[in-house]
């Protein structure tokens, strides 16, 4: 009776190695996906609605109501124009350094783009700010969309 059971184990152990070996693994996302278990994750989103003709520094203000660790940048723009190829992008910064590897650059109407988060670490009423920078021939930068994503310390 054990020989029936051993081979059956033998065909088992097979199959799951067969499975593990072939099947897809997830893809990577861009933003960390944090269980639901996980508490503090928090979405600051700011909607711009109107239109940007100019740079425009501190689009807005306000202090990081506690300590955090930001993992994920994006921006979203409805619309953008110009007459020449407009150079549009937005930054996020601490107390007005950068907190990207580099600005989002926001040059496809209708398309999210994200930062890669170069210095993670908030603290407590920190002044955060988010810029755009709007060049080009007559550009605009209309309706526009900024997220960012902290989790609490």
């Amino acid at each position: 009776m054990t020989k029936p059971f051993h081979f059956l184990k033998k065909i088992l152990l097979a199959a799951l190695l067969m499975l593990a070996v072939f099947l897809p693994a997830p893809a990577p996302a861009a933003t960390p996906n944090y269980a639901i278990a996980v508490p503090g994750v928090v979405a600051f989103t700011f909607q711009y609605d109107g239109q940007f003709t100019t740079t425009t520094a501190g689009v807005t203000r306000f202090a990081m109501p506690f300590k955090a660790r930001a993992i994920s940048a994006q921006a979203s723009c409805n619309t953008i124009g110009g007459t020449a190829t407009p150079t549009n992008s937005v930054d996020i910064n601490d107390d007005g350094t950068t907190i990207l590897s580099a600005d989002m650059g926001v040059d496809t109407a209708d398309t999210v783009e994200f930062g890669t988060i170069a210095s993670a670490s908030i603290a407590d009423e920190s002044v955060i700010t988010i810029d755009f920078t709007i060049t080009g021939t007559t550009p605009t930068f209309d309706d526009c969309t900024v997220v960012l994503m902290v989790i609490r310390e």
